[in-house]
């Protein structure tokens, strides 16, 4: 009896020492996605590869790639950003995205600008808020 005390009580040990406070925002997934799932996805798909003449592919897409400021921009404004833009001819309008937080768009923006083979920097909230000031 005294073992299998000592063998628990090791055991116990050997978790809280092992165990890590960020371990549980792994389970939650990177940032932004839940907000890409919900929001983006139904257009542009799960795998941000699009619909052909309808909604364009954000997996290397020259504006997500791109300077971050045209980006947020696109996010605040919608596909109106993008009326003279060259090579713009879908059938889908992007809704304005203005009413998400500006932390919610820049974890967003930064979700789709480092995943479907993305590498680009990070959107900062203060990034957003700065173009969200010039609007």
């Amino acid at each position: 009896m005294k073992n299998l005390l000592s063998f628990f009580l090791f055991a116990i040990c050997l978790l809280l020492i092992s165990w890590k406070p960020g371990d549980a925002n792994l389970a939650k997934g990177p940032k932004g996605k839940k907000t890409y799932d919900r929001v983006c996805s139904p257009c542009h798909s799960a795998d941000a590869k699009g619909l052909p003449s309808f909604s364009p592919a954000l997996s290397g897409s020259k504006i997500v790639l791109g300077p971050s400021n045209k980006l947020i921009r696109v996010m605040l404004k919608g596909s109106a950003e993008l009326k003279n833009y060259p090579g713009h001819n879908n059938k889908n309008e992007m809704p304005a995205q203005a009413d998400l937080k500006d932390r919610r768009i820049a974890n967003l923006l930064t979700y789709i600008r480092n995943h479907f083979g993305n590498r680009a920097p990070a959107i900062t909230a203060d990034e957003v808020k700065l173009e969200r000031a010039k609007l």
